[in-house]
């Protein structure tokens, strides 16, 4: 792990977060004692469904898909009407 004083923080951090992004920590002392870590997030899986089965379990709730219709094409068959 990289170190960093609080001054050097302050006066080059551009470099210091370079540093960051290419996934290092860095901890960050005062007066020769850590005070603090800086360190890039973690890393995240790609994103899953909310809700995995959602419809099927919808439609054993209520009996029906829940819609049949797209929104857009309500709007549109309202707009005919009016």
């Amino acid at each position: 792990m990289k170190t960093a004083t609080v001054r050097q923080l302050r006066n080059q951090f551009p470099s210091v977060l370079r540093l960051v992004r290419n996934g290092e920590t860095i901890a960050i002392t005062l007066r020769r004692k850590v005070v603090a870590t800086l360190a890039p997030p973690p890393q995240t899986s790609p994103r899953k469904r909310a809700w995995p089965g959602l419809d099927a379990r919808m439609k054993t709730l209520l009996g029906q898909p829940m819609m049949t219709v797209s929104g857009a094409q309500i709007v549109a068959e309202d707009r005919e009407q009016s």
